[in-house]
């Protein structure tokens, strides 16, 4: 019997209004279905019908907990628009055998397709809709390799993204709803995933040699922009941009605030030092930089730690030199120049649990204020068992949580309030010649901005 890999699923008239304005808020929503084959928490690629007679959407789904008899909750998520394709355009490109089985499952309710019928029906809609292909093969990717664990250099190059992306979207949204949806639709190419461990569920993430990529080329097309203004004002320098390796531009919008993401990279993935965020809110004022390190998992009792090098006295050296060279203001002109902390420097140190697709969640590590990082490398921070300075989550409990950070930064309670604009452009020029990636959010609200043209 042929292995089932796809479903069509109908809703009817009563649920199509209401279903499609959940779309169009917020990319997802959830019905009881009867799902009887299908695991728990599993996520699989779906096609929707709204009329009966066009596939609509393809999404992903995930089935939760039972809530009626035979039935359970599956929320379905990642919505791409396939400008309603008529069935009968699908079924003049398959072939006769699988015309067959495509009409069985397609007709009524729905139902699953065997795996060469959905293999085909998949080929046939890339074909319809070409320029929705990336889409598609993103979500096919994420069902393939949510389950694993991605090892290796690249794997640990974008766990930082991730972790960095991810803070900037709470920051800006104020809650993390936005940054589940971003996260969780992520997914690696597959030509790019190879030797899978079934056993450990882990598998390797390589790129093919000197490949362009970044954490923002896989989330969704919808975020995906070309350029932005913050790439002309604050990486334009005379052969700087030509220079950059990889840069990607991503925008979020809520109500009137727009947050733009730029990602600029020097050097190949694979040699990349680390990643550093830099969130500036023109509200405030202010910005915070995060500097983001991996942890090593010691044993079961100690828990993950971090282990200071000559790399990280440089970076602390480095921000001294800059906040020398910069003024910082401490003196109020205003309620938003009010801050606990003026500093806006800070590391993130990141258990290594390794990078995942289809998870909305942040890894939960440590933020640290750069005077803080100063005490625990100082001759009172913590040591390990033979003398050397050595950081865990036991022996520095002064750090802050991942909804600590985001909330004080959200308000303002933490950052620069320095003059920004040169201070921003001469703080990035700076740490692109570290050998790290750095990832830039602008947070904006433009009807400030309009009120301001209009004054």
């Amino acid at each position: 019997m042929s292995k089932s890999v796809g479903l069509i699923i109908h809703f009817d008239e009563d649920q199509r209004n209401y279903l499609l304005s959940e779309e169009r808020r917020g990319h997802r929503f959830s019905d009881a279905l009867s799902v009887h084959d299908w695991e728990i928490k599993q996520v699989q690629v779906v096609l929707l019908s709204f009329t009966g007679r066009t596939i609509d959407f393809i999404a992903l789904a995930t089935k939760g907990s039972r809530v009626v008899t035979g039935k359970s909750r599956v929320e379905f998520s990642d919505l791409v628009d396939l400008d309603s394709i008529p069935l009968r355009e699908v079924e003049g490109l398959l072939s006769p055998n699988t015309k067959l089985h495509f009409m069985k499952s397609s007709t009524g309710r729905g139902g699953r397709l065997p795996e060469k019928t959905w293999s085909e029906t998949i080929k046939a809609i890339k074909e319809i809709r070409p320029s929705l292909v990336d889409e598609i093969e993103r979500l096919i990717s994420i069902t393939a390799v949510s389950k694993y664990r991605l090892r290796g250099k690249v794997a640990e190059a974008l766990v930082q993204e991730r972790e960095a992306l991810g803070a900037a979207l709470d920051i800006f949204s104020g809650h993390n709803e936005l940054r589940k949806d971003v996260l969780k639709s992520w997914a690696p190419k597959l030509d790019n995933v190879d030797n899978y461990d079934y056993d450990a569920m882990e598998a390797d993430l390589n790129l093919p040699e000197d490949s362009s990529v970044s954490f923002l080329s896989g989330i969704p097309g919808r975020y995906i922009q070309e350029e932005s203004a913050i790439q002309h004002d604050l990486f334009n320098w005379e052969n700087e941009k030509a220079s950059l390796h990889n840069m990607g531009v991503s925008k979020f919008e809520q109500g009137s605030r727009v947050l733009e993401v730029v990602y600029a990279n020097k050097n190949p993935l694979e040699h990349t030092l680390g990643v550093d965020l830099i969130y500036y809110n023109k509200s405030f004022h202010s910005f915070v930089l995060v500097q983001y390190k991996l942890m090593k998992e010691k044993s079961d009792a100690e828990g993950f730690y971090y282990r200071p090098d000559e790399q990280l006295d440089k970076e602390v050296g480095r921000i001294d030199e800059f906040q020398d060279k910069v003024r910082i203001n401490s003196e109020i002109s205003g309620h938003d120049g009010f801050r606990l902390n003026y500093d806006g420097f800070l590391y993130k140190l990141v258990p290594n649990k390794g990078l995942q697709a289809a998870t909305e969640k942040l890894i939960s590590g440590m933020y640290i204020t750069n005077s803080y990082m100063k005490f625990l490398l100082g001759g009172d921070g913590p040591k390990g068992e033979r003398g050397g300075r050595l950081i865990t989550f036991k022996n520095s409990p002064r750090y802050l949580t991942n909804t600590e950070f985001s909330g004080m930064v959200n308000r303002g309670w933490i950052g620069t309030s320095s003059d920004q604009s040169n201070s921003l452009a001469q703080l990035i020029s700076e740490f692109l010649k570290t050998g790290r990636a750095l990832m830039v959010a602008v947070e904006e609200d433009t009807a400030n901005k309009q009120r301001q043209a209009d004054a």
